[in-house]
Order: C-alpha cells, then sequence, then structure tokens
C-alpha cells in the first residue's frame, strides 16, 4: 500500500478523502499541534518517522473574511501558514522521492470583468495583492513558492468551493445558505457573480489518479459550467421541495462598487478541459451535482 501524508486530513476534503480511500492507502493523517505547518520541527519529525511517499497539502487558512482583517501583514496566521508553512513543509524533503500534491484555489485570480475566469490550468496566478483577496494571494504566493522551490517535480490542484452531501464540523457552500433558509436568516444572494464548484467526490477522485498515475503539473477539479450563487441555491431549493420564490437577490457590482476595498471574485471558475483530458474523465455539471448530492442526502 502506497504511504500517504495528508495535512489537514479532518477537514472537509481531506477527512471525505481518507473516507473512500482508507482501504486502498496506508493514509498518515496527523493532527494539529502534532504536525503544524508553522513549526519546522513537528514537520521534520513527522517526515522522518513516517517517510510518506506522497504528501496531499489540504491543510490552510481558508477564512476569507478574518484572512482579509490580515491584509499585508505576513506575521498574521493566514500568511504564515499559506506561505510560510509551504515552506518549511517542502523544505524537508526530496521531490525525487516524494511527490508533493498542493490544494489551491481560484482565488489566486481576480475574477475581474477586466481578467474573467473560467481559468484554465496553465493560468498564472495574480501577482498583484491588490487585485485579489488576502487569501488568495496567500494561496498565489504558496503557488510560486512551490513551482520556485520544486520546478515541476509537484503537482497543484485547484478547487473552488468544495460541497459535499453531509459533514458535521462544517458548513460548505451549499449546506450552509441551505441552513440560513431554514432558519428564515438567508441573506440576499449575488445573481451577477459567476462560480463553479467542487464536488469532493469527484475531486477525490482526481487525487487517486494523480497518485496511481504519478502525475505532475496543474489539473482542476471543479464543474465544467458555471453559475451565480442564486442560480445554485434556487435550484437547490426546488429540487428539495422548497418555495425558490422566498429567496432574495444582490448585485455583486454594486455590493464591491459600494465597498471599494472587498476584493470578491466577480467573474471567477475554474476551466477543467486539460485536466479531463490527461485524466480520462469528465466532470459533473453543476446541476448533476446538487442532484448527486441530495440523492445522498442533502437537504433531508
Amino acid at each position: 500500500m502506497k504511504k500517504i501524508l495528508i495535512t489537514g486530513a479532518s477537514g472537509l476534503v481531506g477527512s471525505r478523502f481518507v473516507e473512500l480511500y482508507g482501504n486502498k492507502y496506508q493514509l498518515i493523517t496527523p493532527e494539529y499541534p502534532d504536525f503544524d505547518l508553522t513549526n519546522i520541527e513537528s514537520i521534520k519529525k513527522i517526515l522522518t518517522d513516517y517517510n510518506p511517499e506522497v504528501v496531499i497539502n489540504l491543510a490552510a487558512f481558508t477564512d476569507v473574511g478574518k484572512a482579509e482583517e490580515q491584509r499585508d501583514n505576513k506575521n498574521d496566521s493566514c500568511y504564515q501558514i499559506n506561505v510560510e508553512g509551504t515552506k518549511n513543509l517542502i523544505s524537508f524533503f526530496d521531490p525525487k522521492t516524494i511527490h508533493l500534491i498542493h490544494i489551491s484555489t481560484d482565488y489566486v485570480f481576480s475574477g475581474s470583468v477586466e481578467d474573467p475566469g473560467p481559468y484554465a490550468e496553465d493560468k498564472l496566478p495574480e501577482t498583484d495583492s491588490a487585485k485579489l483577496s488576502w487569501y488568495g494571494f496567500t494561496k498565489a504566493e504558496g503557488e510560486r513558492v512551490i513551482k520556485n522551490t520544486l520546478g515541476n517535480d509537484m503537482t497543484i490542484l485547484r478547487i473552488n468551493f468544495p460541497v459535499r452531501a453531509k459533514y458535521d464540523l462544517k458548513l460548505d457552500y451549499l449546506r450552509k445558505p441551505l441552513s440560513l433558509f431554514n432558519q428564515g436568516k438567508l441573506y440576499p444572494l449575488f445573481y451577477d457573480q459567476q462560480v463553479s464548484i467542487t464536488y469532493i467526490d469527484e475531486m477525490c477522485q482526481v487525487l487517486d489518479k494523480i497518485i496511481e498515475g504519478k502525475m505532475y503539473g496543474t489539473f482542476h477539479a471543479t464543474t465544467p459550467n458555471t453559475a451565480s450563487p442564486y442560480d445554485l441555491i434556487a435550484y437547490l431549493l426546488n429540487k428539495t421541495g422548497r418555495d425558490s420564490s422566498k429567496l432574495q437577490k444582490a448585485s455583486i457590482i454594486e455590493f464591491v462598487k459600494n465597498n471599494p476595498s472587498i476584493r470578491y471574485p466577480i467573474k471567477g471558475g475554474l476551466n477543467p478541459v486539460k485536466t479531463e483530458e490527461l485524466l480520462g474523465m469528465k466532470f459533473l455539471p453543476w446541476e448533476k451535482v446538487i442532484d448527486e448530492l441530495i440523492l445522498h442526502g442533502l437537504g433531508f
């Protein structure tokens, strides 16, 4: 059995990979504080003790709102985990013997009207922090750290808004608004924002194919089509027998205009065409993803 170290293994995505592939691979799933990307000695100890063949780096600071409160502060947790932590991780292993699979995001791109998505796998991350959220900039910097250090001997897998049917510890991009709707507390949803979503089960399948084939480069795990947040939730409500006419709309363009310090992607999303070709698979469109999640209990 191939020995795989997963950082952030108890999170929304990592825990699902453990569920689906725990019997296929020998999974090493250290938790904080025993494994801490900001603690070099803890990284060294785990890598030395277990000598993994693959490292899947899922650990990251992902709270976009809290990250924005830390903007331009490289000593705070978002930059320290997403950039310095990535440096720490890759400083202790030889990429010829350990295959790094680093998980990134479409937030490394601006999502602006001038430079819209969906973005292809070979699109370079934005370098101007003023065009990105602070979270997105730190993830872009993390990608550059890896590329500059390991060259082509690594894999980057970008995802966006990962979703699954059930997970008790955290609400995702579909389950959070659904929960708020059920409580009568749902905020207005953007009707003019463009996003795609990642079906976590498909992402795990991508990881499996990358590991089995020892494939290097940049890959995207995402729906091949985009939608607005309003369209996604309206579809989910209708499919689960709820009244979508109660949904309120808002304009992201107006929101950003009135809040110029906020850098929400307007025209975001990822394009997975090259990934589909390389891996010989087809990602489900977002409508089918929601249908599949409903079959597994979403909304009930």
